[in-house]
């Protein structure tokens, strides 16, 4: 049996595109260099995390070894900021 059309929009509810902010910074370092709007890599937390750039502003790369905040995700994603 599938679920009514009403089930079924309270089950999809979730936004795996819309960001979803943590209520406090966390550290992380970068792995693989985040470039622009590129994705890089970040060990955060003990894992190893793709990331990207909160806003790409004055900063268009972090490289490797720098630490950053880690302040939300996207997905699987996580959303920094330089130090």
């Amino acid at each position: 049996m599938y679920p009514s059309a009403s089930t079924q929009s309270q089950m999809f509810q979730f936004m795996p595109n819309q960001p979803e902010m943590f209520p406090s910074p966390v550290k992380g370092t970068v792995e693989k260099t985040i470039l622009g709007n590129q994705l890089g890599r970040i060990k955060c937390l003990g894992s190893f995390w793709f990331a990207k750039l909160y806003q790409a502003n004055d900063i268009n790369n972090i490289p490797v070894g720098k630490t950053v905040d880690v302040i939300g995700r996207v997905g699987n994603t996580l959303l920094v900021m330089a130090n």
